[in-house]
């Protein structure tokens, strides 16, 4: 940045400064008013919060889940939202190059291994039982980016079954070879010794697994999922779970337990940042008020919703916010808006921790704000406890939208963290008759 720029901008935060200390000072009227008049430089201030804003519920689909931080799995019937879905997709890798299992190697057993992220990470109730299988992928896993709605082709008999609640809390201790291991809580599940001889096979006597794209020929991955989808699940409103999973950690693991001609040993497979793997997100809003939203073009109501993975979004629009430019050499110096949740909406179940507010293109992609860049804590969007809102500072976008010939498509309300997160938030729309989205905007003109 030269030095013109800086002196600009000091400038121009010195100016801003002056002007919300004497809003302080002095009261402001609504509705355009320009005053009080005051200093050297004649500078009016005013402040509004009367324009019309509208909101509309849209789906969030376009997710990219690949090689995120957690992976999520189960379902889950959302008394407001309907029934969501989280499964996932990864590879399996060698844990070092030209493995080879000794002479006659005949499998005891195999154990898919998934680390729980924490005892906090989980969305719903951990007291349903849930049924998941374990598929065997024919299709490998070779782009570097996937939407949250894309399928892999599967063998569709499962390899492996659980059933059970979702989050073992205990420590589980494990008996290898007459050695008793603990490890943390974690999932376990067997799958199907027929899966494990032939990759022993593979690696057997005198061959050995080259790396890991011959891996790939003889075991392209796994597919771990409920073995019922949103559309064919009876599971009971607010029943069920999602869990979030470290499938990076090295507890998380595909291990061979085998013995051979001189030993009985075991080989663990492992699942770490450098395998490939993604999310796989469902929902099914049938019979409930999102589902009315989405459907109708024009839907009457006081709510409004934003969900994580990949369910919804709210895009809201401020159709007359360019008209300010009409007023001669506007400086916009503060404008936030705010999001109230509905009341007791996040009794239950945690509302979404982080809302993020995009701007939309003209293709309807959302895109940052410059207000974004600001950081965040000046940009806002972490939920308020105290007074169970969002709020967002976009004084710049504003000044850049009505400073510009730019067409003004409105904005996105997301989840931040869509693709780690199954929360949701209840939010009061514009429409709300005692506690609405607000949007205050004090501006000046010298």
């Amino acid at each position: 940045m030269n030095n013109t720029i800086i002196r600009t901008y000091s400038k121009r935060k010195a100016l801003m400064l002056s002007v919300i200390f004497f809003t302080v000072l002095f009261s402001c009227k609504k509705d355009g008013d320009l005053y009080p008049k005051f200093n050297a430089e004649n500078i009016a201030v005013s402040f509004t919060d009367t324009f019309s804003i509208y909101t509309k519920v849209i789906r969030d689909d376009s997710l990219n889940a690949f090689n995120v931080s957690s992976n999520l799995l189960g379902i889950y019937n959302d008394s407001i939202f309907g029934l969501s879905s989280a499964s996932f997709y990864s590879e399996i890798t060698l844990s070092g190059a030209n493995v080879n299992f000794g002479a006659n190697a005949i499998i005891d057993s195999i154990i898919l291994s998934l680390k729980y992220k924490s005892p906090s990470d989980f969305y719903g109730e951990l007291f349903t039982p849930m049924d998941i299988n374990v598929y065997q992928l024919t299709q490998e896993i070779s782009g570097t980016e996937y939407n949250s709605a894309q399928d892999l082709n599967y063998d569709p008999t499962p390899i492996g079954n659980y059933n059970d609640t979702l989050y073992v809390t205990s420590n589980v201790e494990v008996i290898n070879n007459q050695d008793t291991i603990t490890y943390d809580p974690h999932m376990r599940i067997r799958l199907d010794d027929a899966v494990g001889q032939n990759l022993l096979d593979a690696g057997d006597d005198g061959q050995t697994i080259v790396n890991n794209d011959a891996l790939k020929t003889i075991f392209k991955g796994l597919y771990i999922a409920p073995s019922t989808t949103v559309t064919t699940s009876t599971l009971q409103k607010g029943k069920g779970a999602i869990v979030y999973f470290d499938v990076n950690s090295s507890l998380s693991t595909v291990t061979l337990y085998y013995h051979n001609d001189t030993d009985t040993t075991s080989y663990s497979f492992i699942m770490n940042s450098e395998s490939k793997k993604y999310n796989r997100f469902d929902h099914n809003y049938l019979g409930t008020d999102i589902e009315k939203q989405l459907n109708l073009l024009n839907y009457d109501t006081t709510i409004t919703y934003v969900q994580a993975m990949g369910g919804v979004k709210t895009k809201i629009e401020i159709p007359h916010l360019k008209e300010l430019a009409a007023i001669e050499n506007v400086i916009i110096n503060k404008t936030e808006i705010i999001f109230p949740l509905k009341d007791n909406s996040n009794a239950t179940l945690q509302a979404i921790q982080t809302l993020a507010l995009t701007g939309i293109s003209a293709s309807g992609d959302p895109v940052f704000l410059i207000d974004n860049f600001e950081g965040d804590d000046y940009f806002g969007g972490t939920i308020d406890l105290v007074n169970n809102t969002y709020s967002f500072n976009i004084a710049r976008h504003v000044q850049q939208l009505i400073s510009s010939q730019e067409e003004d498509y409105g904005l996105y309300l997301i989840a931040k963290g869509s693709a780690v997160s199954a929360n949701r938030s209840v939010l009061n729309s514009a429409k709300h008759p005692t506690s609405k989205i607000k949007l205050n905007i004090t501006y000046s003109k010298p």
